[in-house]
């Protein structure tokens, strides 16, 4: 069973994020630009208090993805598996 975050219904794309990978930056500016030309709800959360990380919803490393609610990786997106995620 997929680890649910959200409500029935939700459409949002969620990232959590720490910068502390040099590619972080790069895949958030990346998302951020392809949910705007496509009109994608997203939230992108920094990970950056003791506190924060201690009420994730998930195991985190640097970056964690959810889709609708769901958890779907914890690996940097290319638009490639953006899109594959999106499909869903």
């Amino acid at each position: 069973m997929p680890l649910r975050l959200a409500k029935r219904g939700e459409q949002e794309l969620k990232i959590y994020y720490e910068r502390q990978c040099p590619y972080v930056y790069q895949s958030i500016e990346m998302i951020k630009q392809y949910c705007e030309m496509n009109d994608v709800p997203l939230s992108l959360i920094q990970v950056d208090t003791l506190q924060k990380a201690k009420e994730l919803p998930c195991v985190f490393n640097n970056w964690a993805v959810f889709y609708k609610g769901v958890f779907e990786t914890v690996n940097l997106l290319d638009v490639t598996y953006l899109k594959r995620i999106l499909k869903k």
